[in-house]
């Protein structure tokens, strides 16, 4: 029968995959460590209670676990150990101590100290985080120490003796917490394989978002260029109707003017003469005029500067990217100047340049931070800051990014390409006579800032 619910997770990156899974292990391998550490006065309530003769033994051999059992974490947490193996080492220390004091225990008491060790085996393997097979091989080291004690203890006791006080209940209990372990290992590595492919269809969704924002930049450019051509070619357009009437009104006067007065042929020849000389003139004037016409688009981009606000423009940026912030789950905190910043820029291009530097920040920070984006005007000159606090991008990496493009006159090819934004930007900043600068390091975080002069 087909499984449907079954998803096939071939485009995973292994290596991340076993990353995050490493992550959460860590993170529930401490909760259970410490439970364990912290559980010691409950066993010794214990001892006191049904082992009075010898509870000071018992609670010296715990004491000793105890110290055993921290200085495998701490020691192990310090030279970076594998969480399982520091897990193994601290829970196979206090398995030992547990399965060691029921085997010795006689079988009148040994009642609640299976039920207390089927209690810790069944919370561990509902709580850590590690493969099935750790929890099987403990199970059997525990089996094992048990009934060895109990064989060479209790010689004349049969092992009904054993099931019957206990021993049956904390072998059952502890086998179904194998299988518990087993379910929660699977369960949990799905998880994180559906949090993975939603963390990359969630980039690419931020890729597709900003190629659609960069062919609508590169629409409204050309929108504004094919206006500019469109009233140059009416202009022109108009300048050739207005000499067509010219011409076709000197013809008439011409005709007229033959009409009113007697000539011979030889003055009409000189009048059509003139006439075809004059036509002439007025086609080559209109064939410059549809040559300038047609070499008016040069595909070349030309900023066009104008006084504006400022502020509005960086609000307007920063609230088209609250869904893309609301992906990789960061926070948009914006501070902006009270009074207008006008300066004297492109708009368009402007808009371009925001838009590209702040989805390529969001694209790569850290995900689940903040990101403050501050707008201010300062000694003449308009200051756009962008600041991260989290996990620095690297350096190295930002000018790997920041140098992709080497062409600038390939800019309107570039701007397609993924992974170009942060050229993009800074080319497109130089280009308008401002700066783009950064910083990323584990001091400042993850750093940008945008210069340009007030107007």
């Amino acid at each position: 029968m087909m499984d449907y619910h079954k998803i096939p997770y071939v485009n995973i990156d292994r290596q991340k995959l076993s990353s995050e899974l490493n992550k959460r292990g860590a993170y529930f391998s401490n909760v259970a460590v410490w439970t364990i550490l912290f559980s010691l006065p409950l066993f010794w309530l214990l001892d006191l209670l049904f082992m009075k003769e010898d509870w000071v033994l018992l609670l010296l051999l715990r004491l000793s676990s105890f110290v055993v059992s921290y200085f495998l974490y701490t020691y192990g947490t310090r030279k970076r150990w594998n969480y399982e193996l520091v897990l193994n080492l601290v829970v196979g220390t206090n398995v030992v101590l547990t399965s060691f004091i029921c085997g010795i225990i006689p079988i009148a008491n040994a009642l609640p100290y299976f039920l207390l060790a089927s209690i810790m085996m069944l919370l561990l393997n509902t709580t850590v985080f590690w493969r099935p097979l750790f929890a099987q091989l403990h199970c059997a080291i525990s089996y094992t120490i048990i009934v060895l004690l109990y064989t060479v203890n209790n010689r004349l006791e049969s092992y009904g003796s054993l099931i019957a006080s206990g021993g049956g209940v904390y072998f059952l209990v502890s086998a179904f917490s194998c299988l518990i372990a087993y379910n929660r290992y699977q369960i949990i590595k799905r998880e994180t394989e559906k949090n993975l492919i939603i963390e990359e269809s969630n980039r690419r969704m931020l890729e597709q978002n900003e190629k659609i924002n960069d062919q609508h930049h590169l629409i409204e450019e050309a929108n504004r260029r094919l206006k500019e051509l469109s009233d140059y070619r009416q202009n022109t357009l108009n300048i050739m109707i207005h000499d067509l009437k010219n011409f076709i009104g000197s013809n008439q006067i011409s005709i007229d003017l033959i009409n009113r007065k007697s000539s011979n042929l030889t003055s009409d020849q000189k009048e059509i003469l003139s006439y075809i000389t004059m036509g002439n003139e007025k086609l080559h004037y209109l064939s410059q005029k549809l040559a300038e016409s047609a070499e008016a688009d040069t595909g070349r981009i030309e900023y066009r500067f104008e006084e504006f606000d400022i502020v509005p423009e960086v609000e307007t940026a920063a609230i088209a990217l609250v869904d893309a912030a609301s992906i990789k789950q960061v926070s948009l905190q914006v501070h902006l100047s009270p009074s207008a910043i006008i300066v004297n820029l492109d708009k368009i291009f402007l808009r371009h340049i925001l838009f590209k530097l702040l989805s390529n920040v969001i694209r790569f920070i850290q995900k689940g931070s903040a990101l403050s984006i501050h707008a201010a005007d300062s000694d003449g000159w308009c200051i756009i800051e962008i600041i991260n606090k989290a996990t620095p991008i690297g350096t190295e990496k930002l000018d790997e990014y920041f140098n992709r493009l080497h062409a600038p006159n390939q800019s309107e090819y570039a701007v397609t390409q993924s992974g170009m934004g942060f050229s993009v930007a800074r080319q497109l900043t130089t280009d308008m006579g401002g700066t783009l600068s950064y910083e990323s390091n584990p001091t400042v975080g993850n750093y940008f800032k945008l210069k340009f002069k007030l107007a």
